[in-house]
Order: C-alpha cells, then structure tokens, then sequence
C-alpha cells in the first residue's frame, strides 16, 4: 500500500511565492519608474544658488552675471569653500591668480597675513565695517552716498579710469594709514574716503578693495561703470579663486563631512516612496464593533462611586462643581431655557418658578466652593431644595 504526500501548489514559474511576486510586480514596477524618473531629474536639475554674491546665483543678490562676463573673456573661476583651499589652489597654479574674497572680515589676523603673502592678486569685494588687519593698512568706513550720487574716479589708476564712474557706495575705505596706497572715485565732501582703493601685497600680489559688494551683483552689475570695475578688479589673470569666508565651514572635518546636494533628494524620494508602499500595502482596521457589556451597572451605583472616590481624594470643589453643573442644566430643560443661557438667566427663571429670593438662588447655583464635608452635605441640600420647588 503506498501513501503520498500533498506538495504545494507551484506556480507557473515554478516557485510557491511566484503568484505572490506576480500580485507584487505592478507596484514594484511603478516604484522603479518613480525611483528612476526622481532621480534622473534630480542630476539633471541645473544648481542654481540663492546665496548672496554667489557665482550660481541668477537672484538680484547673486554674481553670476559678472561670472559669465568673465568666463566670457576667457576667465576661469573656481569657487572655494575654505582659506586652505584658496591657497592651495594659488600655489598649484603655474600662472599667477586672483582670489576674490567676500567677507574678509570673517577670517582672522593671521589668516588675512597667509592671504597677504600668499603671492597672488586678492580683490575685497565688500568692506563696510571689516577688519583689514593683516592683509592692508586701509581702514573700512562707514561712510556712504546714496546711489543718485555719481563717483568719478578722480585717480591715475588704469582701472578705475576705465570704469569712468560709480553710482554711489556702501562703505568706503580711508588711506590715511597707508600711504603707499592709491584710492580712487572719492566720496563728495568726505575727504579720504574712497569707494575702490589698490595697494600692493607683501607676497608680490597687488590688493584691490570693492568697499560696497552690492557693485557686482547681477541687480547693479549694469549700472555707471560698475561692470568694468568689477572686470578690471578680477580680471588681470586667466584664474579667479572665488571664496566667501562668511560661509566656510569651521574646520575641515566639516568639509569632509558634508553630504553630497544629490544625496538630500534622493533620500527625500526613497521615503516618499516608502511611506507610498506602506499606505497601500498597509494593515487596515475594520469598522468598530459594539460589544454589549457582561454586567449591567446601576446609575446609582456609579454615582456612588463617584462620590467616595471624591471624599477619599477630599476633593469638595470637583464634587460641588458637579452637583451644581448636574442642577443647572436639570432646572434649565424644566424651565424650558436655551443651551447658551447664562448663569443670571437661569438664576432669575428658577427664582420666579420657586418663589425663592435670587440671591440664594445664585448662592446655590454659583457660589464659593464648600470648605468642609458638611458645607457640602448643606449645598447638596439646598440644590434638592431648588428642584424640589421648582417642580412643585
């Protein structure tokens, strides 16, 4: 006698689970799509930066105009992330570079000194308030002029003579400290005050100072001659080294550390997907159910509960509070009031029904809480009384 044995039903690739992967295939299919058409469109987005005097910044606030204007004239630009990197890039170079630095007040002396010797032009775009130290003997001024007011360059420096004149300034720089220095568009009736100013470098390098940044952005960049400035600033060598000390990171390790920009979306899309995946093939709770109770428990019987659970917590302003609470709305459907009656509407119905004076009324109904067990055995009394007569 020969027995046999129930195998599991296969399917028709020949696997158990191949019914379950056929159910499976359509969602896996559209979440690669997903995946695919996310992540093709996350490369191939162009970066576009919303940082100040940014090279990829299109915005008002941006540089990239003035970027393009210089790779236009066969000018490369390298943005940096740290003085380190500037430098290095400066001395790997067998052709001379310029570094362009934004906010140089945000390094310190002896970082400025490094940039000072480091051989290479270094153009300041942007000097209101900044500390100089280290890199020139000029000193930042606060003083400015609104842009309605025209700067002429009123100097013999070829490169401000080219841009012919400026339309105002934001910050100035004075000399009076370095007299090797040449300065030029002068402020009106601030002697020593200068919109641009040029000296040269213990390194080798020739320093130029932009005092209002705002001269370079894409919103000005077309105004008087600011264009030209800004050429003639950055352009004297094939390479520009673009560093915003502002935005550098503290250390290195944080450089290291920084994620990729691509990583950021795709992971965003990888969790929308996830999250997609578990509504759909997520559990669901049905309905509720009513079940009926095992016992039947006496209104009586909960009320008194209540009531010792209040006296063992000797909690007599909860247990007044509902008492009062209980009566009130109790008297305001007897006596016909609306849900949104006030306390004086209900205590003058109740003292024209019961013939009681108001101020017990509202002594009964509104009153302070009790102070003791027995001052609460009295109001518990005294709002039986309120019903008592008002249904009388």
């Amino acid at each position: 006698m020969s027995t046999t044995t129930a195998s599991p039903p296969v399917t028709d690739d020949g696997s158990p689970s191949g019914g379950r992967l056929r159910r499976w295939r359509p969602l896996l299919i559209a979440l690669a799509a997903f995946l695919v058409v996310s992540g093709v469109i996350t490369l191939l987005r162009p970066t576009e930066s919303t940082v100040p005097l940014a090279i990829d910044n299109p915005h008002p606030a941006g540089a990239q105009a003035l970027a393009q204007l210089l790779r236009d004239e066969g000018v490369s630009l390298t943005p940096v992330t740290g003085l380190n990197e500037a430098l290095h890039h400066a001395s790997a170079s067998a052709e001379p570079v310029t570094i362009a630095v934004i906010g140089v007040g945000g390094l310190s002396e002896a970082e400025r000194e490094a940039l000072a010797h480091s051989g290479a032009d270094v153009t300041v775009i942007g000097a209101i308030y900044a500390d100089l130290t280290g890199l020139t003997q000029m000193t930042p001024e606060g003083t400015s002029v609104v842009a309605s007011t025209p700067l002429a360059a009123e100097c013999t420096d070829a490169d401000a003579l080219a841009s012919q004149s400026l339309a105002g300034t934001t910050g100035s720089v004075s000399l009076q400290a370095d007299s090797d220095a040449v300065g030029c568009f002068p402020l009106p009736g601030h002697p020593d005050r200068y919109a641009w100013a040029t000296d040269s470098l213990p390194g080798g390098g020739r320093l130029r100072v932009v005092a209002d940044s705002s001269l370079v952005t894409n919103e000005r960049l077309a105004t008087a001659g600011h264009a030209a400035l800004a050429m003639r600033s950055l352009g004297h060598h094939e390479q520009v080294i673009w560093f915003d000390a502002l935005r550098a990171p503290s250390d290195q390790s944080d450089r290291n550390a920084a994620l990729p920009p691509w990583l950021p979306p795709v992971m965003m899309q990888i969790g929308i997907a996830v999250a997609l995946l578990a509504l759909v093939q997520g559990r669901r709770f049905g309905p509720l159910v009513y079940e009926a109770l095992p016992v039947v428990v006496r209104s009586t019987e909960t009320t008194a509960g209540r009531g010792r659970l209040y006296r063992r917590a000797k909690d007599r302003d909860r247990a007044a509070q509902a008492l009062r609470a209980g009566t009130a709305l109790r008297l305001g459907r007897r006596l016909g009031l609306m849900p949104a009656a006030t306390m004086a509407d209900l205590v003058d119905a109740v003292s024209r029904a019961s013939g009681l004076p108001p101020d017990y009324v509202r002594q009964a109904l509104d009153g302070p809480p009790p102070l003791s067990d027995r001052s609460l055995m009295d109001l518990a009394a005294q709002l039986d009384r309120l019903e008592s007569e008002v249904s009388s």
